[in-house]
């Protein structure tokens, strides 16, 4: 089986993060409910940008910049997927894939 890219892989933790807040109805969430779950959307969708960037890289300097911004943010999306699951907003399995994902990540960037 080919292993993904990095930006195939936070591709699609973005496509699933998208999928379960689909499931809410965001509005109707009690105000701490809905930071975290605008968190967590904001954040997917930035580390998917940063990984992009990352990818794009024209020189190794600029690769390692943006390395560590990218690890940065993963370990802040973590949280938030972690908080979520703490929560009771997502449940267990998605949160240990989600979670892998972002741990996957880190180690390949």
């Amino acid at each position: 089986m080919k292993q993904k890219s990095p930006f195939e892989l936070i591709s699609d933790l973005h496509g699933q993060v998208g999928r379960l807040l689909r499931s809410f109805d965001i509005d109707s969430l009690p105000s701490d409910e809905r930071q975290i779950l605008s968190t967590l959307k904001r954040q997917a969708a930035d580390t998917r940008l940063d990984m992009r960037d990352y990818g794009l890289a024209e020189t190794a300097k600029e690769q390692r910049s943006y390395a560590e911004a990218v690890r940065a943010r993963l370990r802040q999306l973590d949280e938030t997927i972690l908080e979520a699951g703490g929560s009771n907003l997502i449940g267990a399995a998605d949160v240990a894939q989600l979670s892998a994902i972002t741990h996957q990540l880190m180690a390949d960037v």
